[in-house]
């Protein structure tokens, strides 16, 4: 399959993880087979590095939270960014972790937890030698991610309480 029959199954794909392989045939005017073969290698080759179901945990009862941390470094006794990355995204706690421009090194996202927990790991994280500063942002509603749409819960004119 050419790459740009591979690119646009992938865009399928990305969309919607439970496309048929014979929907993707047709959609690509390719065989079954090919296709299959062709998922098959880019799997092998970690282009297609997993499936994940996206669940909108704000319309579940979950007290659970998730946080955007963002993270400054000091690099020093020869440590790279790669080096301080892997520390970081090898907690458990840790659901996205990317090197960004700007004010902070790093931007994390926090798996969902209650708030106590984030807070413990919030510590963990600052007592890595190289990590210079930390500014933590809970998330408090989610609209779109990885384009999905969540629908509020909340009715027309109702507000999110923050505290009680």
């Amino acid at each position: 399959m050419d790459h740009k029959k591979q690119y646009r199954l992938l865009r399928y794909i990305e969309d919607d993880a439970h496309i048929s392989h014979k929907a993707l045939a047709n959609a690509l005017e390719e065989d079954v087979e090919t296709v299959s073969a062709t998922i098959a290698e880019l799997e092998e080759l970690g282009i297609i590095s997993g499936y994940k179901t996206m669940i909108n945990w704000d319309a579940t009862e979950s007290d659970y939270v998730s946080a955007m941390i963002e993270v400054s470094v000091n690099l020093h006794k020869g440590a790279s960014y790669e080096e301080v990355a892997e520390m970081m995204y090898r907690f458990k706690e840790v659901e996205a972790l990317y090197l960004t421009s700007g004010a902070y090194d790093y931007m994390l996202l926090t798996k969902r937890a209650p708030m106590q927990q984030i807070s413990r790991f919030v510590n963990k994280l600052a007592s890595i030698d190289e990590v210079s500063g930390t500014a933590t942002h809970i998330v408090m509603n989610r609209y779109k991610d990885h384009g999905t749409i969540f629908e509020s819960k909340l009715k027309d004119g109702e507000r999110l309480v923050i505290s009680q």
